[in-house]
């Protein structure tokens, strides 16, 4: 039987009174393709964190290749020959693609200066092997976040490039690992958190490819996914924890997706009609001719011609692969364009023209947004003071807060959607990005919306978590609450709207009523113009 590349053996580890790892045990083969499973706050991402340098105060120990790993950073672990891809983008938006791919790590001249253009020329060669085109001189804040996940991912590929690439390359040689494939990558073990979350159908079998392709030089690859599909296709073997605790490890061909959802969550997650028996109401929201200008673009519009109404008690979902506009047009709906849309817009029968996000709030719109990270959270702010953030008025009395009843806003958000947390206090990047989104959901919510917009709310989200978000939805329409949601994956669609618009290229390509779409129909209108 072939030696175990990496061990755990016993790794605890605790956050104040949080337990997030316990006497966890199981190893990684070489060269193989291990899925690591479980719900949002199972301990996956902290595992994998320490396994990478980015946490090094634990209980426990990791063998790799039989030796104990001594880490004191992620330098230390890049120098090991491990790299992650993080589920939280952990880029630096003001810096251009190129300088975040070799951050740390940069091209420098004869003479000690920078050299821009070989890693910018080194970057863009980077996008070819992952069969993308992405401007390496592009500020990475510009980018949608699909592109920042891509340059996440060339980010990881890249480590060990730039200052001691040709140590790398000698190192990567030692190890049996083939130098001259054209991929940009010497690690021999590559963690993977959730690197789909924010790719279309395409990019996902692209990074695939790259993937396999990495398996042949014989990198070993760490996956965390919560899309059962992904892990069936490509696993080995999978692993699965809960609440911190490892529950079991199986070959691939051994188990089912139903038993491995089982043994995630400790109960069967099956599938459900959400809105079989919903009854529309009035009109809420009347959307007609709707266009948004796109200065200096051959195209001139990011959305052009669109009309469509939503309805009390009612789910309306808008498909489309990247870029077709999915998230630009619910910008406009709030009032975040980047430019005024043109068109009619009507709220409860009256015009609006929203200037900014407030005034949208203020007349019942809430968003939920596509990026948690970077437009939902604020890292000095606790649990609490993120779920009543944008209702202080409701907790307030004569201008001044009134912390009694902040803390039982709070605690009534928190039953309401399970979110697991340490108590109110605790700082919200101390929860796992499930519980994180469930904190922003609430605090739209909290506002009591007429209309609520969803971006691809359950991006990064585990099935347990899913399915309540979905319940969540049911609940609330059956409460007469309008909601329009975006989504990356077609199922989700199909499983909680009652109808569903299809975007391409920033127009209407088509709409199909409960019963009549799938998810040949969708992909079909997303992929041309009708």
């Amino acid at each position: 039987m072939t030696e175990p590349l990496i061990q755990f053996d016993r790794v605890t580890k605790r956050f104040d009174a949080v337990v997030a790892l316990e006497d966890v045990s199981f190893d990684v083969r070489p060269g193989e393709f291990l899925a690591l499973c479980g719900e949002n706050g199972a301990g996956k991402s902290t595992l994998m964190k320490i396994l990478s340098g980015v946490i090094t105060d634990y209980d426990g120990q990791i063998l790799v290749a039989g030796e104990p790993l001594v880490l004191n950073g992620t330098r230390d672990a890049e120098a090991r020959g491990i790299s992650i891809i993080h589920q939280e983008l952990n880029l630096v938006g003001d810096l251009s693609v190129a300088a975040n791919i070799f951050l740390g790590r940069e091209l420098r001249s004869p003479r000690g200066l920078l050299d821009d253009r070989r890693m910018e020329r080194e970057a863009a060669a980077q996008f070819e092997s992952l069969e993308c085109r992405i401007d390496p001189c592009a500020p990475v804040r510009s980018l949608r976040i699909g592109d920042q996940q891509l340059v996440e991912i060339a980010k990881a590929l890249g480590a060990g490039r730039g200052r001691g690439a040709a140590a790398s390359k000698q190192e990567a040689v030692a190890r049996g690992l083939s130098s001259d494939s054209g991929l940009p990558t010497p690690s021999r073990i590559l963690i993977m958190d959730e690197p789909t979350s924010a790719l279309t159908e395409s990019e996902v079998e692209r990074l695939f490819r790259i993937i396999a392709r990495l398996r042949e030089q014989g990198v070993t690859i760490i996956y965390i996914s919560h899309k059962m599909d992904e892990v069936f296709r490509n696993a080995d073997r999978i692993t699965v924890l809960r609440d911190g605790k490892v529950v079991k490890t199986l070959e691939r061909t051994a188990t089912t997706p139903r038993e491995i959802t089982h043994l995630m969550v400790g109960r069967d997650v099956g599938a459900s009609d959400y809105g079989a028996n919903r009854q529309p109401g009035e009109t809420v929201l009347s959307v007609t001719d709707l266009a948004l200008p796109w200065r200096d673009h051959a195209r001139q519009w990011r959305l052009k011609d669109i009309s469509f109404v939503v309805r009390r008690g009612e789910v309306i979902g808008f498909a489309g692969l990247m870029g077709a506009g999915r998230t630009e047009l619910l910008e406009c709906l709030y009032g975040a364009s980047a430019e005024p849309p043109l068109g009619r817009i009507e709220l409860a029968g009256t015009a609006v023209e929203f200037a900014h996000p407030e005034q949208a709030l203020r007349a019942g719109i809430a968003l939920v947004t596509e990026d948690r990270k970077r437009y939902g959270l604020f890292a000095p702010m606790n649990v609490r003071e993120h779920i009543t953030l944008s209702s202080l008025h409701t907790v307030a009395t004569s201008g001044f807060l009134n912390t009694t009843a902040e803390r039982d806003a709070a605690d009534e958000s928190i039953a309401a959607l399970r979110v697991k947390t340490d108590g109110q206090s605790a700082a919200i990047s101390s929860l796992s990005g499930g519980n994180q989104q469930k904190c922003i959901i609430a605090r739209a919510l909290r506002t009591k919306p007429k209309l609520l917009l969803l971006d691809d709310p359950t991006r990064g989200i585990d099935v347990g978590a899913k399915a309540e978000i979905y319940r969540l939805i049911d609940q609330l329409c059956a409460q007469g609450l309008a909601i329009i949601i975006t989504s990356s994956e077609l199922p989700e669609l199909i499983a909680v709207c009652d109808r569903i618009f299809v975007l391409c290229e920033g127009r209407l390509t088509g709409e199909f009523a409960r019963g009549e779409f799938t998810e040949q129909k969708l992909m079909e209108a997303a992929t041309k113009l009708a």
